[in-house]
């Protein structure tokens, strides 16, 4: 068992390649006053289905709410660059990591990517990539993936991963189904989803995505 929970956490080494932490944390309150500012969004139906997210962008956004998810030491945690920062999240239920090719393959990818710095697609000092662990739909024991993802990771990159055990992230943002699921989006700084999609990605979604993160470098 130990194996496959090593090859499901084995994503997060390397998914916050986009930024550096030193943008200054902006109180509740600020990221309040902040989004209040905005022009508010239309409202979409209670039932959020795929065909809608998958046709989010930057010219039709879905606003979504900063959720309440757990660090990996379990404690409650909002996401920490809501509001001030973008952020391109993955949402990863391990055992469709470990069962589909695909998801470690656009690992490499993005892996290679980050590597690249300034020279790649990816990177901005505006942009954070955060990667979320759904616990809620694994048959992996929580607390040992947990245990297993803060070793693999040391002291500093466990700041940038958290956890869902009960489905506050998918429920907060109205998302269907994530039972074996691996979700990339991408979240503006002024709360706006405008990128959507489940691996495997074809070559066009993966066009899509990079073209996304463009705009807000």
């Amino acid at each position: 068992m130990i194996k496959y929970i090593l090859l499901a956490v084995a994503l997060f080494v390397t998914t916050p390649t986009f930024a550096d932490n030193s943008s200054k944390d902006l109180s509740s309150n600020e990221v309040n006053v902040k989004l209040a500012s905005k022009n508010a969004r239309p409202l979409v139906p209670d039932a959020v289905t795929r065909e809608f997210l998958y046709s989010v962008s930057p010219e039709n956004p879905y606003r979504v709410v900063n959720p309440t998810i757990v660090t990996l030491n379990n404690d409650p945690s909002a996401l920490p660059d809501y509001g001030s920062r973008h952020m391109f999240l993955f949402y990863v239920d391990p055992e469709s990591y470990v069962r589909e090719s695909a998801n470690r393959e656009l690992e490499k990818e993005l892996k290679a990517d980050g590597k690249m710095g300034m020279q790649g697609k990816t990177y901005s000092p505006d942009i954070q990539g955060y990667a979320v662990l759904n616990l809620a739909d694994t048959k992996l024991p929580s607390g040992l993936v947990r245990s297993v993802v803060r070793m693999v990771l040391g002291k500093n990159v466990p700041s940038l991963n958290f956890a869902d055990n009960d489905h506050s992230l998918r429920n907060a943002w109205k998302l269907p189904d994530v039972n074996n699921k691996f979700v990339l989006m991408f979240i503006t700084k002024d709360g706006d989803l405008v990128f959507y999609r489940e691996s495997p990605m074809t070559p066009e979604d993966k066009e899509l995505m990079y073209n996304t993160i463009q705009r807000y470098r």
